[in-house]
């Protein structure tokens, strides 16, 4: 089975957006929407990694169910590689690969 590993550029950007949507729609709905992100890392992606490369940024884009949020990854045979989670809505071509933090 891959293990996962969740860059630190993921951790903060998720907590960022989060903190963002904590006054409009309360913090059972973060909450709600926290766990979607780690639930499609953890009982999908790690076992149906397969996606075709985001045109942009040449790595694997996977939408969340009911949230805006889109997991950026790669992968191997041994590893599932989370780089970063961005809204649904964000300018890929701004996005800096390299520098993600791990």
């Amino acid at each position: 089975m891959r293990t996962v590993r969740l860059s630190r550029s993921f951790y903060g950007e998720l907590a960022t957006m989060l903190r963002q949507g904590l006054p409009k729609f309360g913090a059972g709905v973060v909450a709600e929407k926290r766990a979607r992100v780690f639930d499609t890392i953890e009982n999908y992606l790690v076992h149906f990694p397969k996606r075709r490369p985001d045109p942009v940024l040449g790595i694997c884009a996977a939408e969340v169910k009911m949230s805006p949020f889109v997991i950026l990854y790669d992968y191997d045979d041994s590893e599932l590689r989370v780089h970063l989670v961005i809204h649904r809505n964000a300018d890929r071509t701004l996005i800096d690969l390299s520098a993600i933090a791990w």
